[in-house]
This record gives C-alpha cells, structure tokens and sequence, in this order.
C-alpha cells in the first residue's frame, strides 16, 4: 500500500511492508492533512517513509549512541527520549520506552521507521517536524496560537503558556458557531495578494481541569470525572485528552481549510469579569509567539535549515497581521454572555 499525505504544498509519501501500518497516526493527521494514493505523477516528495515491522539498515554494531529526545516536554505524557547515532552519512533513532526506530538518509530522501506494539506519537512527531520544517522553508510562520474558523475567516488567539488559548479557542465554538481550526500551532502563510492565510495544525488536546469542567460531557472524555472540584485558576493539572471523541465533541474545520484572519484575541484568563479591549499591537507582540521546529532537539538533519531566505516574508506577514483588529481579552474568559464585536 503506497499512501500520499499532502499538507499545502508539502508532500510525504509512505510506503509500507506486509503487514504494517500507521492507522493511528493517519486518523489523528486526517483532520488536516490530505491522505490519498500516491500518484502516478506529480510533485517529488519531501521524503519517503518506508513502514517495517523489524529493523532494517542497521547501524555498525561499533556505532556511538548518545542520549537525546525526538520531543522533550514539561509532560511526561508528551516526552519521547531517544539514543541517537550517525554513521555514513545516516542518522539512527531509538524511541527509549517503545523501540520504535528511525533511520534517515537525506541523500536518498528516505526515512525507514520501524513500528513496534508500543508505537504511539513517535511517527506523529517525525510527521510534525518534517511538515513543518518544510513550510519554514517555504516561508512560513509557525504561530504558537489556537485558532477558530467560521464564515471563510478565522479569529487567531494568541498568548503565552497558560493564557488561556485553549479555553477562549473552546468558547468560541460552543458559544459562538465557530469551528476549531487550530489547538496549538497556526500556520501563516502569504495569500496571493500578500495578506496573510492561515491553516490549522493537528494536535493532542493538553487541557487544565478548569478548562475541562466548563464543558458538558468533557470531563468524562478526558477521564477527570474523579477529580474533586478545584478552583478555576488553580487546576490540578493537564490532561492529554483522547483526540477522537474531543473533535466528535467540538466542531472542526473541514481537512485543509485556509483562510484569512478576522480579528486577533490576546487571552490573559483570571479572576474578574470577562473584558474585551481593543488596542494596536505591535509586530514584535506576534514574534514572541512565533516558534520553530528548528529550534528543538535536535534528533535528526534531514530536512536543511532554510529559514534565513524568508525572514523579510516572515516579517511582512507578522506586520500584517498586526494590522488585523485585536481584542486584549481578561477576566474569567466566559463568553456565553458576551457580545462579539
């Protein structure tokens, strides 16, 4: 079975030995990425992924390991360390806690990754930064924000670790008719007339108890039903919510939807009531939220860093949006009762 995932204008062809596959992977990338055969003609792929069950292309048996992380995380839920090795220009990969394997030879645009039963988020992870690398080189930018689509336009929200983007993201679609677009990182990308077009990003939902107890039916998703009621700004903790039944439970945006932003919330949730205050940000707002996946562990050099050729293109975009109508938003982030503008 030869598959093709196509993200904007990345490509990643996967093929796969008897008796393997990535269904998980691919149903929780289905959201936003287009999977089809691959076809018979079309653009080269960014890599290809060959899928085995037992290694293959071992590395010499005098190789030197090091310890290292295809993702480092404060969660341990999302921690993935690894012992990495290169030799004859290939760089090896062992996932510590599930044997899952990478091989890569960016000469052969190849990547073999073997799957073992405790393969989780490692193949979402390299899907993840290969993607997304890729865009950077494209010209991208890679917002850490959540974002909402409704009506061909989105609203983006944007603020630092426990602003409370996910929980004005929530409210805007149960109180509001929008759709999730986006539950971490936004991709913004120049439309042809310049303006700036953004498109969502598949994710594992990481949310705080008091974001999860404001909506019917979540909790029991995300296995909090036990936990004693706490107060809204001192949750007992976040929780990898099953990403299944949350988009069965939150409406989503229709796979490899872009479209251009309508206004840009800045949360910062606390006690009070919910205020929304227009004010002028200044592009610098938007590059503090800026991120990259070159800017990780580094746990692989298959995809060249080629970010330097964009940077007057990155800055256009962020100055752009900075024109977009922008909302400061405080208080408890209730917007059931609250008029949009």
């Amino acid at each position: 079975m030869n598959l093709r995932l196509t993200y904007l204008d990345s490509h990643v062809d996967l093929r796969f030995a008897p008796g393997t596959d990535l269904e998980p992977t691919l149903r929780f990338l289905g959201t936003h990425l287009t999977i089809a055969p691959t076809p018979d003609q079309g653009p080269e792929p960014l890599a290809t992924l060959y899928v085995h069950a037992s290694p293959t292309r071992t590395p010499p048996a005098d190789v030197t390991w090091s310890e290292g992380f295809v993702r480092r995380s404060a969660s341990d839920f999302f921690t993935i360390p690894a012992k990495l090795a290169s030799s004859k220009g290939r760089e090896y990969v062992e996932c510590v806690r599930s044997g899952t394997r990478f091989v890569f030879d960016r000469e052969e645009r190849r990547v073999d990754v073997t799957v073992t039963p405790g393969t989780g988020l490692e193949p979402v992870e390299l899907l993840r930064e290969l993607v997304l690398r890729d865009q950077e080189n494209r010209g991208a930018s890679v917002l850490h924000a959540t974002a909402a689509h409704r009506d061909g336009e989105a609203v983006l929200v944007v603020g630092a670790k426990g602003a409370g983007k996910s929980t004005i993201l929530l409210e805007l679609v149960e109180h509001h008719g929008f759709e999730v677009l986006s539950g971490d990182k936004t991709v913004v990308r120049p439309g042809p007339d310049g303006a700036p077009l953004v498109s969502g990003w598949p994710d594992y939902p990481h949310l705080g108890y008091g974001t999860i107890v404001k909506y019917p039916g979540l909790a029991e998703i995300a296995g909090a039903v036990n936990e004693p009621e706490g107060h809204a700004f001192s949750p007992l903790g976040k929780y990898a919510v099953d990403p299944g039944p949350f988009r069965e439970r939150f409406a989503n945006a229709a796979p490899g939807t872009t479209v251009p932003v309508r206004a840009v919330l800045y949360p910062s949730i606390g006690p009070g009531p919910t205020e929304l205050t227009p004010f002028r940000p200044a592009p610098s707002d938007l590059a503090g939220h800026a991120e990259s996946g070159f800017d990780g562990p580094v746990w692989h050099h298959f995809v060249p860093d080629l970010r330097e050729r964009w940077v007057e293109q990155r800055s256009h975009l962020l100055a752009c949006l900075a024109e977009v109508p922008s909302l400061r938003l405080t208080g408890m982030g209730d917007l059931a009762r609250v008029s949009l503008p």
